[in-house]
C-alpha cells in the first residue's frame, strides 16, 4: 500500500473514531484506555483526558468483568476474531449504564497484537424500557384477579370501560357512592351519567383518552341514583392489547370529592377574614421576599415592638436583632430539614431593649418549584425566657444540694436503673458513680436479698415514703439507714422515677441500744426491793426448818424438800434479774409467749403483793410462739405491768389476756384498774420524758414501744381516768 493511501485511510479512520454516533475507545493490551471518542466520554461521563487516564476493568461493573476479561483472552489467543455483549459500566456520577460492547483485535504486519477497539451503544434507556414492559408483563397477566379484587374492595369508585365508553364492570363501593347496582350500571355509557353543564368537557377528555391512550386527572359532577350530583375526581389507565397495540379496556378510579369543593367554597369564603386574623392576631406576621424584604407585617408589630408597620415594610427584620444572634443565624442558615423551620432571636423595641421572640418560618414556592416568599410568625417569649432561666438556676441548685448534701442520694428511673449518685453515697457505699449509673439497682447487692420483697412495694408507691432497712456496702458490710423516698415527675407532671436519700442509723442504733439497757438497768433497780422482799421469804423458811433438823425432833427427808424447793426459788427470781440487768446480744428465736409471760409474773408478784395488787392471766390452753428476742420482749412485759401496779397505789386487780386473732398474729392485752391517762397525755405518749409519774421519765413507754416495732408488731393504748388503762399489744405469731 502507498503512502499516500495509507494516510488517507489513517485521516479516514480518524475522522469517522472521532464523529462516530457510538462511543469508541483504543484500549492497550492491559486495559488501558490509549484514546477515546467524544461519544463514549459522553456515555460515561468522563472527559477525554480522565478517561485515558483510567483502565477499562476501573469503570466495568464487578458482576461482568469475568466474562469481559475471558473474552479478552480468546481474542489475543486468536479463538476468535471479535466479540459483543451486554455489559454494565459506571457513570462517573456512580449510576450504571447498560451498554452492548464491540471488541476487535488490531495486530501488525507480523500479526502481534497491538491494542484493542471497543465500540459500545447505550442501551441504558432500552434496558430501563424492557424492565418496565416485563413488570407491565406481569401486572398484565395477573390483572384479572388484581382488578377484580380492587374493584370489589376498593374505598373508591372504580370502573372498567369498553373502548366506546361502556361500564364492563362496576365496583361494589358503587352502590355506596351513587346508589346504583352493578347491574343498574354495566351496560350503559359513562356519559349517560355525567350532569348536562359538564358533558362537553367529558366527551372530549374522553376522546383525547381514545385516541392518545393517555389518561389525566378528570373532576366532572356525576348523578345519583335521588337525582342529587357529586363532585368527582377520576384518574385510570388504558390497556392496551400486546400484539395490535389496540386499546382493549379503560379503567378509571374515581374518588369523591363533593366534601373538598365544598371545602373550597368555603376557604373562598374565609380568605376574606384571613386578612381580618392576621390584623388582629396577637403574634407578628410577616410575608418576605426570598431575600427576606418585609411586604407585609401585621399590625401586632405596634404593641409588641413599638414600631408601626409602615415603619418595617421594605426593611429586613434582621436589622432589628441581636448581634450575637444573628452571627449564629447566619452559621445556621434556614429550610435544612423541610419546608418549615423555627428559631429564637432577640429583637429591639422601639424603645431600646431587645425582646425575646420564638419564630416559626414558612416557605411558599410557586408552581415551577421555586422559592417566591416566606411567611413568619413570630411570639413574645420573653417571659418564658425568664422563666427557663430561673429554672436552670433551681436545676443547677438542686444539682449543688444533692451533691453536697451529707446524706447518701441516689436516683433511678421508672425501670429502676440507676441514673445518678452524689459524693456522699460514693463515700457511705464504697461505689463510684462510674461503676453503677445505668446499671439496675437489683442487679448489684446494694439490696439484701431479705429486703428485696420490702423495697419493690416501696417503689411502688406514689407519695412520699420513709422505711427503716438495711443496705449493703461494696466491702459486704451492712449498714443500717432511714431511707426517705418521693418521686420525680416529668413536666407534665407524670412519675418519671424516685429519688431516695439515705440515713446512717449506725450511731441512731448504737444510741437506741444503749437507751434499751439503760432502761433495764433502772426496772432491774425499781424492782431490787420488792425482790430482796421476796428473798426474805424463802431464806426465813430455810432458817426455820435448819433448826428443826438440829434438834432431831422431826422427820428430816420432807423438811429437805421444801428447802430445796425454796432455794430454787431463790435462783429463779435471782436469774430472772441477772438477765434483766445483763446487757445482752441481740438473739432471735422462736419462744412460747405463755412461758415467758409466766417468768414475769413472777418476778412481779411480790412487788404486786406488796401493793395489794393481785395478777390474773387468760391465756388459751395450747402453745402460742413468737419469733423475738426474749429478753427485750420480757423488758416489756416488765414495764407495762411495772406501770400498772404503779398506777394502783390502793391496790386492785391485772389482767393479762393472751388470744391468737388469727393463724398470723396473736394480741396481748394488759388491762388495770388504775388512775388512768388524762387525754392529752394520751395523744402524746411515747414522747421522752413525757410521764404521768412524779419520778418518771417517759423513757419506758418509749423504749417498749421501739421494741416491740422491731419485732415488726403494733402497740395501742386506750385510757379513761380513774378507770384504768388497756394496753394492747399485737405480734407477728410464729409459724
Amino acid at each position: 500500500m502507498s503512502l499516500d493511501h495509507r494516510l488517507v485511510n489513517e485521516s479516514l479512520f480518524t475522522q469517522a473514531f472521532k464523529y462516530a454516533p457510538i462511543g469508541m475507545a483504543l484500549v492497550d493490551l492491559d486495559g488501558g484506555v490509549l484514546k477515546s471518542n467524544p461519544a463514549i466520554c459522553t456515555i460515561l461521563g468522563y472527559p477525554e483526558a480522565e478517561l485515558n487516564t483510567m483502565t477499562f476493568q476501573e469503570i466495568t461493573h464487578p458482576e461482568d468483568l469475568e466474562l469481559d476479561n475471558h473474552h479478552l483472552v480468546e481474542l489475543l489467543a486468536f479463538q476468535r476474531d471479535s466479540y459483543q455483549l451486554e455489559k454494565r459500566y459506571f457513570h462517573k456520577d456512580g449510576h450504571i449504564i447498560w451498554a452492548l460492547l464491540a471488541v476487535s483485535l488490531v495486530v501488525d504486519e507480523d500479526n502481534t497484537p497491538q491494542f484493542f477497539i471497543s465500540q459500545i451503544i447505550n442501551l441504558t434507556d432500552q434496558k430501563h424500557m424492557e424492565n418496565r414492559l416485563k413488570e407491565n408483563e406481569r401486572l398484565l397477566h395477573g390483572k384479572d384477579l388484581t382488578f377484580r379484587s380492587i374493584v370489589n374492595q376498593s374505598f373508591d369508585f372504580i370502573t372498567i370501560h369498553s373502548p366506546e365508553g361502556i361500564y364492563l364492570e362496576v365496583s361494589a363501593s358503587c352502590q355506596a357512592v351513587l346508589g346504583y347496582t352493578p347491574e343498574e350500571m354495566i351496560g350503559q355509557s359513562g356519559l349517560a351519567f355525567i350532569h348536562p353543564d359538564d358533558y362537553a368537557i367529558a366527551l372530549q377528555d374522553y376522546q383525547k383518552v381514545v385516541q392518545t391512550g393517555k389518561f389525566s386527572n378528570l373532576t366532572y359532577r356525576i348523578r345519583k341514583k335521588d337525582g342529587e350530583y357529586l363532585h368527582l375526581e377520576a384518574a385510570g389507565i388504558t390497556v392496551s392489547d400486546a400484539d395490535t397495540g389496540k386499546l382493549n379496556e379503560i379503567i378509571i378510579v374515581t374518588r369523591d370529592i363533593t366534601e373538598r369543593m365544598k371545602m373550597i367554597a368555603k376557604l373562598e369564603e374565609t380568605q376574606a377574614l384571613s386578612i381580618l386574623v392576621s390584623d388582629n392576631a396577637l403574634d407578628i406576621i410577616t410575608f418576605a421576599t426570598p431575600d427576606c424584604i418585609t411586604r407585609y407585617i401585621s399590625p401586632a408589630v405596634r404593641r409588641l415592638l413599638g414600631y408601626e408597620p409602615e415603619e418595617m415594610i421594605g426593611t429586613t427584620m434582621t436589622v432589628l436583632w441581636h448581634p450575637d444572634d444573628l452571627e449564629g443565624f447566619l452559621q445556621r442558615g434556614l429550610f435544612k430539614d423541610g419546608d418549615v423551620d423555627m428559631f429564637e432571636c432577640r429583637v429591639r423595641h422601639q424603645q431600646g431593649h431587645y425582646v425575646w421572640f420564638e419564630t416559626t418560618v414558612k416557605m411558599i414556592c410557586d408552581e415551577q418549584g421555586t422559592l417566591s416568599q416566606v411567611i413568619g410568625v413570630g411570639r413574645d417569649i420573653t417571659l418564658r425566657k425568664k422563666a427557663e432561666n430561673e429554672l436552670r438556676a433551681t436545676k443547677e441548685k438542686l444539682e449543688s444540694f444533692i451533691n453536697h448534701n451529707v446524706d447518701p442520694v441516689m436516683m433511678i428511673n421508672t425501670e429502676c436503673d440507676v441514673m445518678k449518685i452524689n459524693f456522699a453515697f460514693e463515700a457511705t457505699f464504697g461505689w463510684t458513680s462510674q461503676e453503677i449509673v445505668g446499671i439496675n439497682v437489683f442487679d448489684f447487692p446494694f439490696i439484701p436479698d431479705k429486703s428485696r420483697p420490702g423495697c419493690v412495694e416501696a417503689l411502688k408507691q406514689l407519695q412520699p415514703y420513709c422505711l427503716e432497712t438495711v443496705r449493703k456496702k461494696k466491702n459486704g458490710d451492712d449498714l443500717p439507714v432511714m431511707i426517705s423516698l418521693f418521686t420525680i415527675q416529668d413536666e407534665a407532671g407524670k412519675p418519671n422515677g424516685w429519688a431516695l436519700t439515705l440515713r446512717d442509723l449506725t450511731t441512731y442504733k448504737q444510741a437506741e441500744e444503749l437507751l434499751i439497757n439503760s432502761e433495764k438497768l433502772s426496772i432491774a433497780g425499781q424492782l431490787a426491793a420488792g425482790i430482796a422482799h421476796e428473798i426474805r421469804n424463802p431464806i426465813t423458811a430455810i432458817k426455820g426448818f435448819m433448826q428443826l433438823l438440829r434438834s432431831g425432833r422431826t422427820e428430816k427427808p420432807m423438811y429437805f424438800d421444801i428447802i430445796s424447793s425454796e432455794i430454787e426459788r431463790i435462783e429463779m427470781i435471782l436469774s430472772e434479774l441477772l438477765i434483766l440487768a445483763k446487757p445482752q446480744l441481740i438473739h432471735t428465736e422462736r419462744k412460747d409467749i405463755q412461758i415467758l409471760l409466766r417468768q414475769v409474773t413472777t418476778l412481779l408478784e411480790s412487788q404486786a403483793n406488796m401493793n395489794n395488787v393481785q395478777v390474773e392471766t387468760e391465756f388459751e390452753p395450747c402453745a402460742i410462739y413468737v419469733l423475738g428476742d426474749e429478753n427485750q420482749l420480757k423488758q416489756v412485759c416488765i414495764n407495762f405491768i411495772k406501770n400498772a401496779i404503779e398506777a394502783m397505789p390502793h391496790g386492785g386487780k391485772i389482767q393479762i389476756q393472751l388470744i391468737r386473732t388469727n393463724v398470723d398474729t396473736i394480741l396481748l392485752r394488759f388491762i388495770d384498774q388504775g388512775c388512768g391517762i388524762p387525754e392529752h397525755i394520751l395523744a402524746k405518749l411515747g414522747q421522752p420524758f413525757l410521764t404521768t409519774k412524779e419520778t418518771g421519765t417517759g423513757l419506758g413507754f418509749m423504749v417498749s414501744k421501739k421494741i416491740i416495732e422491731n419485732h415488726n408488731g403494733t402497740i395501742k393504748v386506750s385510757s379513761v381516768e380513774n378507770e384504768g388503762t388497756t394496753i394492747e399489744v399485737c405480734l407477728p405469731a410464729a409459724k
